[in-house]
């Protein structure tokens, strides 16, 4: 695409023009989702990473800045989602082995159960402040152990729908409990 037209829908983007937003996404979806892919190896979260990059930019569009390389700014962008990615999901396994470790030792206090159980209620009323399709479909997936395909076909959504129901989900718990939460989860989850 000339570069002045690629300038010129950057900046009807930034002034909110959704017409413009699509024509962006139509022009580097497929290159950005390659992009991902090659780093990932893993088209789900590829799709995902990209797909929020997308919401990212629409939704920050007011405060975008001007760039010189919109293709550049993209790359950029996306890189730094996908390492946040890849180091959340570090120190998510990192919590998670050292959870199974504490879980394995054994001869928990009955303080200790007592105050799991109460953040476990939190956690709970936390879930159930999700919208209602996203707390069905995080019901679902993490507590009833369903795979994205088995809810797709029980919802009728889409498989992506519902694993962006899910990254969403997962987002806002995080964003309340902080890291905090996967332990809960996953002392919850193996009870």
């Amino acid at each position: 695409m000339h570069q002045v037209t690629e300038h010129t829908l950057w900046g009807q983007l930034k002034a909110g023009d959704e017409a413009a937003f699509r024509e962006l996404f139509d022009l580097y979806w497929e290159e950005l989702l390659s992009y991902a892919y090659h780093i990932t190896r893993d088209m789900p979260q590829a799709q995902d990473t990209v797909q929020g990059l997308f919401i990212h930019l629409w939704e920050k569009h007011d405060s975008l800045p001007a760039v010189v390389s919109i293709a550049g700014y993209l790359k950029t962008a996306l890189k730094n989602r996908l390492l946040n990615a890849i180091r959340d999901e570090q120190l998510y396994q990192d919590h998670v082995e050292l959870f199974v470790q504490v879980v394995n030792e054994g001869d928990h206090s009955l303080l200790e159960q007592l105050q799991a159980k109460d953040t476990e209620q939190e956690l709970l009323r936390t879930i159930d402040m999700l919208p209602g399709k996203m707390k069905d479909v995080f019901y679902l997936h993490r507590i009833e152990s369903l795979t994205v395909a088995e809810i797709a076909q029980r919802t009728g959504a889409s498989e992506q729908t519902i694993r962006n129901q899910l990254n969403t989900a997962l987002h806002r718990i995080k964003a309340q409990w902080g890291y905090g939460v996967v332990i809960v989860v996953v002392w919850w989850l193996y009870q």
